[in-house]
């Protein structure tokens, strides 16, 4: 029964860290807005707050050992309880959120860091504390309780990623979807008094029996070697050298760096899915809970030789840009990175010291797993700002280097190694120019025969590069070379948007700037956010979904001059919507991306706000927090423009937004959302909010399909609706389509009023508006 009682305090322990930090971004997020310096500093909190939460079982552990350190934690768990009373007295919940607190727009991002950083120490720092402990703690105190398990307590380690997987499952499918945001907090505070028992409970298994030596056990791996390390315990000599700690350090980090890499591919450049991102966090944590519960040598040894392999197919892919089939392709780098992480944490586990030495090296892993993140979230954006996205590839080529210890061939680069791989290299940039001057790639993306060509012209490229490099897969060092020589052929690649013309990355992503054919466009992963005809003087057309022959065209079209004086505009894509403007008019657009706002600037690639006829202005920034400082009634249309992507805003679309857009709108003004999206159905979920405002509002929707030859010109399929106080406020359009039926093809037809949720500030529920098969 005593590990059971451990083992499921770990597990709920575990399930309630993950719970907390999606809680604390909701709680935040109409608050401060969605901009990467909030994820950011959210995520850099979380993560140097569980990296002190494993520091402190380490220290505090050796210098009171462990029956008086369990005496000294229920202090701590004493001042959780005070902690949320404190709350509840300030604000009525138990998570406390101070809105006089949060950092504003024109702060610096170190000011904006810092006071957003005390925010969520106020509201949750004491509880995720005493969270993040947890781990560590309790498989050190369970080794000195003489069970006959003790002298091993590592499989423990296995009830808290099962736990932290059932949090990470159970937020999105079940939480998310059925509680209030003050109703998560509740749960959240039941939650943590019931794991504060279960504390409890197992400090005094240690302190009622006494402290009993961990089993002692010859640490693994090299020598031992006195650190003088101000981590090692005080009583004893840390019998662990700097060079395998900082294998620990190494085989921690490069899974940590690799999951963020994966998911930011396959749900920006593959599969633009909502809540694609649980499943790379899914295998992760599913690889340690593996790992750790008697891990098999032998199945281990099986992995450590195909993870390699499918790392070449990964590498191949991502130079062909394959992303068809989808299944294959995204099931694929979910292989490859689960192999991984089977890898690097199979070593872990194999090399774990003994169990009086346990809480160093979750330190060290916990650190790890600190530099992994720090590097993708907030370093590589800075690092490789010209260079996209490199730190996924980067840490496929580092992986190609990682084997089981006991199963390396020859790990030493020799200089024929380095020969062979200059030679691959030589072969591999030699093929990308030669191909390149014989196969272009096709114009049109959409054509026939378009993937055979792709494929051809791909093969030429890299397979026989592939099959020369897999040909070297026996010796680690050498055969991440060769995976690093065809990426970095790969460069040379013109590639799947033709001619790059510009190119950056920052905290939201990779903005290309390309020209394909007689269109020069604005791609964000592989999504298109806007394009120009290059072979057309003057005035630039309005393209994409902003077609004149479109829904936005019409709106235009029909609405009479003098209704249309304000306008403004969330999300500025490549300023394309700015060709309606009229002179005299006065047009707003708000958007959060700094590089969208530079690259529609920039009149060598786009031209429609240097061009546009009125006044055209741009404000950098979350729109919801800005719109909100506009005076009331000041806009004749509002156009919404944020919705088409996985992760949508959902701080735009709530019952709290559309009072706000309602209150900024002009009498008889008409508010037009751009609902595309490949995965959500939202007009729906429009109109039930239409018809929960009060009083309700009138509504239209728009579903447009090119017509022959359009396509060519440069439009695009789109969804649009409409809303406005009134039908009155919405008869203009409607009255000019019946009167040019033979000229205009857009019709705004009712929406149908389907039950299901209303979004607020405190509930959303993605789930519910997810597209049903056969669904447009």
């Amino acid at each position: 029964m005593l590990a059971v009682l451990y083992a499921t305090t770990l597990f709920v322990g575990a399930a309630l860290l993950f719970l907390v930090q999606p809680l604390v971004g909701k709680l935040l997020l109409p608050l401060v807005g969605g901009t990467p310096g909030v994820w950011n500093t959210c995520m850099v909190f979380f993560q140097i707050v569980l990296l002190g939460g494993y520091l402190y079982a380490h220290r505090s552990t050796g210098k009171f050992g462990v029956r008086r350190q369990a005496v000294f934690h229920l202090l701590l768990l004493a001042a959780v309880i005070v902690s949320f009373k404190a709350a509840i007295a300030y604000t009525g919940s138990p998570v406390a959120v101070v809105p006089s607190m949060l950092p504003d727009d024109q702060d610096s991002l170190l000011l904006m860091v810092a006071r957003l950083g005390v925010v969520v120490w106020i509201s949750i720092g004491v509880p995720f504390f005493v969270l993040s402990t947890t781990s560590p703690l309790l498989q050190r105190w369970f080794a000195t309780t003489g069970h006959p398990a003790a002298k091993d307590p590592y499989f423990l380690y296995a009830a808290s990623n099962a736990g932290s997987l059932l949090g990470l499952l159970a937020y999105p499918l079940l939480i998310e979807p059925r509680l209030t945001l003050q109703d998560q907090q509740w749960v959240f505070a039941g939650g943590v008094l019931g794991y504060v028992a279960l504390v409890v409970a197992c400090a005094l298994t240690v302190i009622r029996n006494g402290e009993r030596p961990a089993p002692s056990a010859e640490p693994k791996g090299d020598v031992p070697e006195a650190l003088g390390s101000e981590l090692a315990p005080p009583t004893s000599v840390f019998p662990v050298s700097a060079r395998r700690i900082g294998r620990w350090v190494v085989l921690a980090t490069l899974p940590s760096s690799l999951l963020l890499g994966v998911t930011t591919h396959i749900s920006t450049d593959l599969a633009p899915v909502p809540l694609l991102w649980v499943a790379p966090l899914a295998l992760y944590l599913m690889s340690f809970i593996l790992v750790f519960a008697r891990w098999p040598d032998g199945v281990h040894r099986v992995v450590g030789r195909v993870t390699p392999m499918l790392l070449l197919f990964v590498v191949l892919t991502l130079l062909l840009n394959a992303a068809e089939p989808l299944a294959l392709v995204v099931l694929l780098h979910m292989a490859a990175f689960f192999g991984v992480c089977l890898v690097c944490h199979g070593e872990l586990a194999k090399d774990r010291p003994p169990a009086e030495y346990l809480t160093a090296f979750y330190f060290w892993l916990s650190f790890g797993g600190v530099l992994g993140g720090l590097f993708n979230a907030l370093i590589a954006p800075l690092l490789f700002s010209s260079l996209g996205m490199v730190e996924y590839p980067l840490a496929l080529v580092l992986a190609g280097a990682i084997r089981p210890h006991d199963d390396e061939q020859e790990g030493k680069l020799r200089v024929p190694d380095v020969v062979l791989v200059l030679v691959l290299l030589g072969l591999s940039v030699g093929l990308v120019l030669t191909v390149q001057q014989f196969l272009k790639m096709p114009v049109e993306q959409s054509a026939p025969d378009a993937v055979a060509q792709r494929l051809l012209r791909g093969g030429l490229m890299f397979g026989i590069p592939g099959v020369a490099a897999f040909a070297l897969i026996r010796k680690p060092a050498r055969y991440s070379l060769a995976l690093a020589a065809i990426l970095l052929a790969g460069a040379f690649d013109t590639g799947l948007f033709g001619e790059t013309l510009h190119k950056e990355r920052n905290f939201f992503g990779v903005i290309r700037v390309t020209r394909d054919g007689k269109f020069i466009k604005l791609i964000h992963g592989t999504t298109l956010h806007g394009q120009q005809r290059a072979d057309e003087p003057g005035q630039p057309r309005p393209m994409t979904y902003y077609h004149q022959k479109g829904p936005v065209g019409n709106l235009f079209d029909a609405l009479p001059r003098e209704r249309v004086n304000n306008v403004a505009v969330v999300g500025l894509g490549t300023g394309a919507v700015a060709s309606y403007a009229q002179p005299g008019q006065k047009w707003t657009f708000y958007e959060i991306d700094p590089a969208v706002v530079r690259i529609a600037n920039d009149k060598q690639y786009f031209r429609f706000l240097s061009d546009c006829r009125g006044s055209c202005d741009v404000i950098l920034g979350d729109a919801r927090r800005h719109l909100n400082r506009a005076p009331d009634g000041a806009f004749d249309v509002i156009i919404l423009d944020g919705f088409c992507s996985d992760a949508i805003p959902v701080h735009l679309l709530t019952r709290e937004a559309i009072a706000l857009y309602m209150s900024k709108l002009a009498p008889n003004g008409i508010i037009a959302l751009h609902v595309s999206n490949a995965h959500l159905n939202l007009p729906p979920l429009i109109r039930r909010l239409a018809d929960d405002h009060s009083p309700s509002l009138a509504t239209r929707y728009c579903h447009d399909v090119p017509l022959d030859g359009e396509p060519e010109d440069g439009k695009t399929e789109s969804q649009w609706m409409l809303l406005a106080r009134s039908e009155s406020d919405l008869a203009p359009v409607l009255n000019f389509n019946k009167t040019h039926a033979k000229k205009s093809f857009i019709q705004w037809d009712p929406v149908d009023l389907v039950d299901g949720p209303i979004w607020r500030d405190d509930f959303a529920n993605l789930l519910r508006v997810w597209k049903r098969r056969g669904e447009e």
